[in-house]
């Protein structure tokens, strides 16, 4: 019982609909299965049971066919049929109290009155010395009532609540591998697109960006750890891949729910978007200036033509130094 109070509990628990519906296929397979089981049962007792009270009753009349007074016409004797019909019916009324599904409706052809309609008439012989005494009889067909139990709802619920137990702890467990594998270890930059913010890990305090900067630079680290040789200029266009990614996180953060708004223009203003990049991670790096280089897009030096050749790429990322979270 406490077993099914915890089931019951566990069922009325607050959770999503999908959940709710899986626990009731669940359920309902469970007890499909074991009803099924439950009916094959109850039908094999039931041909066992025939076959027996069948067998007890070719054996009592063998005993009484000294006191029957049936035809034989060996001995060219009539049958006396009253005594034949109240012999039967006091046979059924032993039966009756016996609980046997078995009733007999004839003896030699000497039949009962009436002779009830609602079963099958079968026969069986017993084989005498000098003749063959055909015995007619009806089994009561099996009742819907009869496949009906408890115990196939209790092994269900049992084994439900066993099975979704187990379901819930390999969902836990692979809740926490999934958590534990976007731990950021020490000295890794997180990117969480759960919370839209840049965190250190040696750093309590994590930077939330806007869409735009956040998105370009998530997309960013992504492009240079496909392409450790990309050379990116202002001066040039955005690469078309590089926008793409971009667009791809912004889509992201649509999905867990962080902004309906129109998606910007990755490749417009880009300096004001590296520039807003580079403020969070001089406020991130604030106690680690030596490590920010790796993470940090490089500014342009001097004017003119070498200003011209500035390259905004992180040459030097590493991927074991950089945790997507929500990705």
């Amino acid at each position: 019982m406490r077993t099914i109070a915890t089931f019951l509990a566990l069922a009325m628990t607050p959770r999503p609909m999908k959940n709710k519906l899986i626990y009731a296929l669940v359920f309902a397979s469970i007890w499909l299965l074991f009803q099924c089981a439950y009916i094959v049962g109850v039908t094999y007792q039931a041909s066992a049971n025939n076959r027996l009270f069948l067998a007890k009753i070719e054996n009592r009349i063998a005993i009484d066919l000294p006191k029957l007074r049936l035809a034989n016409p060996k001995f060219k004797t009539v049958a006396d049929a009253r005594s034949v019909v109240s012999y039967i019916n006091t046979l059924n009324s032993a039966l009756e109290n016996n609980s046997s599904p078995v009733s007999v409706t004839s003896i030699q052809g000497i039949s009962i009155q009436p002779v009830p309609e609602s079963e099958s008439n079968l026969l069986t012989f017993l084989q005498t010395s000098d003749q063959k005494i055909a015995i007619g009889y009806q089994i009561k067909p099996l009742q819907l009532l009869d496949f009906i139990s408890a115990i196939p709802v209790l092994l269900a619920l049992v084994m439900s609540f066993l099975c979704i137990r187990k379901l819930l702890a390999a969902k836990e467990n692979e809740k926490g591998l999934i958590e534990e594998a976007e731990q950021p270890a020490s000295h890794q930059l997180t990117i969480d697109l759960k919370s839209k913010s840049l965190c250190y890990s040696d750093s309590p305090e994590c930077i939330a960006l806007s869409n735009k900067p956040f998105c370009f630079y998530a997309a960013l680290i992504d492009f240079c750890i496909q392409d450790s040789t990309a050379n990116l200029s202002n001066s040039s266009d955005v690469p078309e891949e590089l926008i793409q990614l971009a667009n791809k996180y912004f889509y992201r953060l649509i999905e867990l729910g962080h902004t309906k708004r129109k998606r910007p223009d990755f490749g417009a203003n880009l300096d004001k978007t590296l520039s807003e990049i580079r403020s969070a991670l001089d406020e991130i790096f604030a106690e680690h200036q030596e490590e920010k280089e790796l993470f940090y897009p490089p500014k342009a030096q001097g004017e003119g033509s070498r200003s011209k050749l500035h390259n905004y790429a992180l040459v030097s990322i590493d991927p074991t130094k950089i945790v997507f979270i929500g990705k």
